[in-house]
């Protein structure tokens, strides 16, 4: 009974982490982006890759963002769970949506962010020789056009917390703020808008971290 007891505390302190560590990682991420203020949605992607070119900040952002990917996972997860007798198929849609995204969001910072960093250790002559290559990978050419599939990341999330707020599984002033962010997530790729999408999640998970911390575990929630 200890060793049950003691699995579903970690198990929350784990969940109440990866809520509060994901809005950092990706607000690092969004904030370290030059020319953060521009709302332009179809920069050029010559202007993308002199942007990632020995821009060490910028790889470590997207490192964090990375590194996010499974905290991600947890809280959708989790989300689905706290769906499963009220709301379920907007937990169950939500959910596979969420998790999905997550993966091909990894992907994308694999693929645009590691590969890129990893070609700045060439010198300038060899990088230029590559960058016909590195376009093609920023148009997402050959198998990357999985990447055009990241929107469903935030859709996902969109889904998870419109059944949140339909099974009041949270309180309201948790479960709105998440939904806020999805929604400005669901954006064209625009950075500044990104990070103030990753604020209203943070504004929301941090709350509910808190409860976590604070609670037995019954109070807003079955199981964790």
């Amino acid at each position: 009974m200890k060793e049950i007891k003691l699995v579903k505390r970690l198990k929350k302190i784990g969940l109440a982490l990866a809520l509060m560590l994901y809005p950092l990682f990706a607000g690092f991420a969004f904030a370290v982006h030059p020319n953060l203020s521009s709302l332009q949605i179809d920069t050029p992607i010559a202007d993308k890759i002199a942007e990632f070119h020995n821009n060490t900040q910028l790889h470590n952002g997207h490192l964090f963002m990375l590194a996010g990917v499974p905290l991600l996972i947890i809280i959708a997860v989790h989300f689905m769970r706290l769906l499963e007798n009220r709301s379920a198929w907007w937990g169950l849609i939500g959910g596979i949506l969420a998790v999905s995204g997550a993966i091909i969001l990894a992907v994308d910072k694999a693929a645009l962010c590691l590969v890129p960093s990893a070609l700045d250790t060439l010198s300038e002559i060899q990088y230029q020789a590559m960058i016909p290559g590195i376009t093609a990978m920023f148009a997402g050419k050959g198998g990357l056009w999985v990447l055009h599939l990241l929107p469903i990341l935030p859709v996902g999330f969109v889904l998870l917390s419109i059944g949140l707020l339909r099974a009041k599984a949270l309180p309201l002033q948790i479960s709105i703020p998440i939904l806020i962010g999805s929604l400005l997530m669901a954006n064209p790729d625009i950075d500044l808008i990104g990070l103030i999408a990753t604020s209203f999640l943070a504004l929301g998970f941090f709350q509910y971290a808190i409860c976590l911390f604070r609670t037995d575990g019954t109070t807003l929630m079955n199981e964790v």
